[in-house]
């Protein structure tokens, strides 16, 4: 993989997150070369737990980190097993181009499960922010 192709990939840096008052808050990096991209959700509605809120921080970053040229949302997200695996699994809905697509994205659960939702969303959305980049 060239250099220039390898700069088109969000990678994952860190996250923080706190339980205040019964909801969770998580604060996404991710980075781009040298460029470094930050959100944070809190749970949408009681229940949703940290894994949902890093999933929605992450998506923000990514949507900041492509300059807005599309639109995603979190569709779902659930712990499942797999082949024998332990995975956090995701689907977003993108809007690209007056088109409206869903795409998968997975990761193995080795490590904390919070940073695995991140994962599993850089998975999903790591396809089509290299994409929009070349538009």
């Amino acid at each position: 993989m060239s250099t220039s192709s390898a700069r088109k990939r969000l990678r994952f840096d860190h996250t923080e997150s706190e339980v205040a008052n019964g909801q969770s808050r998580v604060r996404v990096t991710l980075t781009l070369g040298e460029q470094i991209f930050r959100a944070e959700a809190s749970e949408p509605e009681e229940g949703i737990g940290p894994l949902k809120a890093a999933a929605l921080a992450t998506l923000t970053a990514v949507q900041a980190a492509a300059g807005e040229r599309f639109t995603c949302s979190l569709a779902d997200l659930d712990h499942v097993k797999a082949l024998g695996k332990d995975l956090i699994a995701v689907l977003v809905d993108f809007t690209f181009q007056g088109r409206d697509v869903q795409v998968f994205g997975s990761c193995q659960i080795a490590g904390g499960e919070i940073d695995c939702a991140v994962k599993a969303a850089l998975n999903a959305t790591n396809r089509m922010f290299e994409l929009a980049m070349r538009e």
